[in-house]
């Protein structure tokens, strides 16, 4: 908690209104509801902060020995982003971080408070990934690049993994790693909006079982 603020200004910083407004923060506080990634990114904003920042997971040194190798911790998220037709994620809650060199993040251009951690379902996107693959996700790439791989929100809030590219014919498409296409058909999207999805990021990394 801010010690400048209290819990029902801190809820109407948000955009909550009244007893309602102290009741959600303290609930947040007394660990007796867990917070939405919205709810959670609102507080951040609120306290100009990152939503990594409030759960702890900020940049921190880890001892590794001789190499005294600096990391940053990124926030893990119990979401799932579907390689199929789309993950509907009604609640979604913090359960740790991964640790990611901060060297590496430096050469990639990845800034850790703009970065995120979920999880692949599905099969549409093999053999690039799997089902139950780790994603690393970088919010701040929301502008489409042909050929790389994006989450992708559609418009009834399910979360869609996939890879756009751009035709000079068919504006752009969304498509599907897995050459199976009558299974994983391809896209097609407008060049303004791209079938009105919403860009959540683009997919940096990605780890499974070997």
């Amino acid at each position: 908690m801010h010690p400048s603020v209290s819990q029902r200004a801190l809820g109407e910083l948000c955009g909550w209104e009244g007893k309602s407004a102290q009741a959600r923060i303290g609930n947040y506080e007394n660990n007796v509801r867990e917070p939405s990634i919205d709810d959670l990114k609102k507080i951040a904003a609120a306290l100009k902060t990152t939503a990594a920042y409030l759960i702890g997971e900020v940049e921190t040194s880890v001892s590794t020995g001789e190499s005294g190798a600096q990391y940053a911790v990124v926030p893990q998220y119990t979401a799932k982003g579907s390689a199929g037709s789309g993950y509907d994620n009604d609640h979604v809650e913090v359960k740790g971080g991964l640790v990611f060199k901060v060297d590496w993040l430096k050469r990639m251009n990845l800034k850790p408070e703009k970065l995120r951690v979920i999880y692949a379902e599905g099969m549409s996107m093999e053999p690039t990934i799997v089902d139950g693959d780790v994603l690393l996700i970088d919010e701040s790439q929301t502008t489409p690049v042909s050929g790389k791989v994006y989450a992708l929100c559609r418009p009834d809030g399910q979360i869609s993994i996939k890879r756009l590219f751009q035709s000079h014919t068919r504006g752009w498409v969304i498509c599907s790693d897995n050459l199976n296409k009558s299974l994983f058909p391809d896209e097609e999207a407008t060049d303004s909006d791209i079938g009105h999805l919403r860009i959540e990021g683009r997919i940096v990394w990605h780890a499974g079982e070997l």
